[in-house]
């Protein structure tokens, strides 16, 4: 079963769901437990409602306090701020907020949970992967926490009014759906598909005559090593084809293993079974690739010792990197923007390839989720304080003039000053900003979704990319969309539980990346790694993963 089709039977399985959890409300009448047995709606269903569920101008007249926990991701803000004060006269509200530091922030929130001691909001942080990590989904069976599912989809509600969330797809509220309800409020929708840019040096192509870009794996190997020799021994120093060490989980190369598989991380095989993605038998065709490169000796011999320095891109010392399709951004002069280390010459140029197809898929690496952060609300919270949240941690500029650039910059003449050329300069409002957390409130209020052409090419103000990379990087966004869009390709275990996969897997792995290497060196035979695989792929563990994660899917689908 492809991973399109399964996607599709979720989404049907899930409206019929929904449309069972309807008619059981209907019958049994509403509970007062924060929503989470009330009607459960998708965007294609008609929510039964007298009314709209938002009264956002009622809740803007009153103001009232919301307790806040965030998480600081190492700005150092402080309580009381003066971007603080300046957001609560905008949203008519007091905020008590507790920023967190990121190291301390999962013990903290988790003893609250334990203890059911929470703020109004609480921003919640991935955990092994996963926004709905154990102890959040306990505090949720325990209904300490509001189904939002209403006030999205219910008329008036988030979906049909804020102009934002009304260009989420269905896939966006199915990874932030848990038991058929919605307790997490995403912040923004991530950039699609980030970690599947093949990064290239392009003065080398021209210089050495490759300009010709590989369309598929097989001819982007002989690409990479006949640019690495070519370059080596023009340039009088190693080149090396790839900027990648030791780890083949990694984005430096994953998107290369997802070519060969056709899945992520996580898939579902042809018989139903969930399935990683280093124990698909046709991992070791990735491998084989790999190989080929390491035997043709344009990979850094000691690759597996980690040596991140030793064809460090910035540097000049490789042709190519796997990275973030949207990070080789430069100034059309290469120099008022300048990507490479300063210490390289100005005629260093870079490019980014368009995907290129493998024999199961093309070389991108879907995100695990599009949720780039969220918040959940209390269920303590009465209907007013709910309304008011509503309100406040949603804003967009439609509803405040201004307000998307307050977000990213802060206040005019507290926060940075506009020069003429309309750049902004923030140069003398260090401490201003960083105990304002100036840039860093979309960690708990709504932004707008990301757009990475506009924010790395074509930002307002910016020295500029040149017409062609602009060209290229919007091709490049349109071939990922078109590939996502055939291959269905996604994390098949989001917001699945598998109590022995937190327990025991990094156990399980703990020699899988070590063989990859003895593979691709030459250590270790065909035979005998796929002997080590399919060890695991038997072992009592493995299954027992496998049944749980499909055991918490059909748990989705009643």
């Amino acid at each position: 079963m492809s991973k399109k089709t399964v996607k599709k039977l979720l989404t049907i399985v899930l409206a019929a769901v929904m449309s069972l959890a309807l008619l059981s409300a209907c019958t049994t009448g509403k509970t007062n437990d924060g929503g989470k047995n009330q009607a459960t709606p998708t965007p294609t269903q008609a929510p039964v409602s007298e009314g709209p569920v938002l009264d956002l101008e009622a809740a803007k007249a009153e103001r009232m306090k919301i307790s806040v926990i965030g998480i600081d991701w190492g700005y150092g803000p402080v309580s009381d701020s003066s971007m603080e004060r300046y957001w609560e006269d905008l949203l008519n509200v007091d905020l008590d907020i507790e920023w967190v530091n990121y190291e301390d922030y999962p013990n903290k929130v988790n003893t609250l949970l334990a203890t059911n001691n929470l703020p109004d909001v609480v921003q919640i942080m991935k955990t092994n992967g996963n926004f709905y990590y154990p102890a959040f989904t306990q505090a949720i069976d325990a209904g300490n926490f509001v189904d939002m599912t209403k006030y999205i989809f219910g008329k008036g509600g988030l979906k049909e009014i804020n102009s934002v969330m009304s260009k989420w797809d269905d896939s966006m509220w199915e990874q932030a759906t848990y038991n058929g309800g919605i307790y997490i409020l995403p912040r923004s929708k991530a950039e699609i598909a980030q970690q599947s840019g093949i990064n290239v040096r392009r003065d080398l192509m021209r210089k050495y005559g490759y300009e010709k870009e590989p369309t598929t794996m097989d001819e982007l190997s002989d690409w990479l090593i006949g640019l690495s020799n070519a370059a080596t021994q023009g340039e009088g120093q190693k080149i090396y084809a790839l900027d990648w060490y030791g780890d083949f989980m990694s984005d430096r190369v994953k998107a290369f293993a997802v070519a060969f598989t056709g899945q992520m991380d996580w898939g579902i095989d042809e018989n139903g079974n969930f399935q990683y993605i280093q124990f698909n038998p046709k991992y070791i065709d990735f491998l084989n690739w790999m190989k080929k490169l390491y035997d043709a000796g344009v990979l850094d011999k000691e690759f597996a010792l980690g040596n991140a320095e030793t064809s460090k891109w910035k540097g000049g010392r490789s042709v190519a990197y796997l990275t973030a399709w949207y990070n080789w951004n430069q100034s059309a002069d290469r120099v008022s923007n300048k990507i490479f280390d300063a210490s390289t010459p100005d005629t260093y140029e870079a490019w980014c390839l368009l995907p290129v197809k493998g024999p199961e898929g093309y070389a991108i690496s879907a995100n695990s989720y599009d949720i780039d952060s969220c918040i959940a609300i209390n269920s303590k919270c009465d209907e007013k304080k709910i309304q008011k949240i509503m309100q406040v941690f949603n804003g967009t500029e439609e509803d405040y003039p201004g307000y998307d650039l307050l977000i990213t910059d802060g206040v005019e003449g507290m926060h940075y000053d506009l020069l003429p050329d309309g750049t902004r300069d923030t140069s003398k409002y260090g401490t201003a900003r960083q105990e304002g957390y100036v840039g860093a409130w979309n960690q708990i209020f709504l932004k707008v979704d990301a757009d990475q052409i506009t924010a790395k090419f074509k930002r307002p103000g910016a020295k500029g990319a040149s017409a062609e990379a602009i060209k290229r990087a919007e091709d490049i966004r349109a071939a990922i969309v078109k590939a996502l869009d055939e291959t269905g390709l996604a994390y098949a275990n989001t917001n699945l539980y598998s109590e022995t996969y937190n327990a025991n897997w990094s156990t399980l792995i703990d020699d899988v990346d070590a063989n990859c290497a003895k593979y691709v060196m030459g250590l270790m035979s065909a035979d005998e790694f796929n002997k080590f695989i399919n060890g695991l792929v038997s072992s009592d563990t493995y299954k027992a993963i496998q049944a749980e994660f499909k055991a918490a899917y059909e748990a989705n689908r009643k």
